[in-house]
């Protein structure tokens, strides 16, 4: 029965290893596309997204964690913790 229980934690640890590898890149593919948007818009002066000016959206988000004091402190050291993970 053992091996039957060890085998089976080598699939999990293999699925969360997959499914973390999938959201680490998928985040990195957002992260370059808000990037492209955000260079489009300040060379081009054009929203690369229809209806999205990812710019304001930008400065809206940093002004709000700004008025947040103390909350918006802790949102941002979320915020930064997730995306510097390696």
């Amino acid at each position: 029965m053992a091996p039957v229980i060890n085998q089976n934690l080598y699939t999990m640890d293999n699925v969360f290893k997959f499914m973390g590898g999938f959201f680490k890149g998928l985040t990195q593919l957002l992260i370059s596309f808000a990037a492209l948007a955000v260079l489009a818009e300040v060379v081009f002066g054009a929203e690369m997204f229809p209806g999205m000016t990812v710019v304001s959206n930008i400065t809206d988000l940093i002004s709000e964690l700004g008025n947040g004091g103390f909350v918006g402190l802790v949102a941002l050291l979320v915020l930064w913790s997730i995306l510097d993970r390696k």
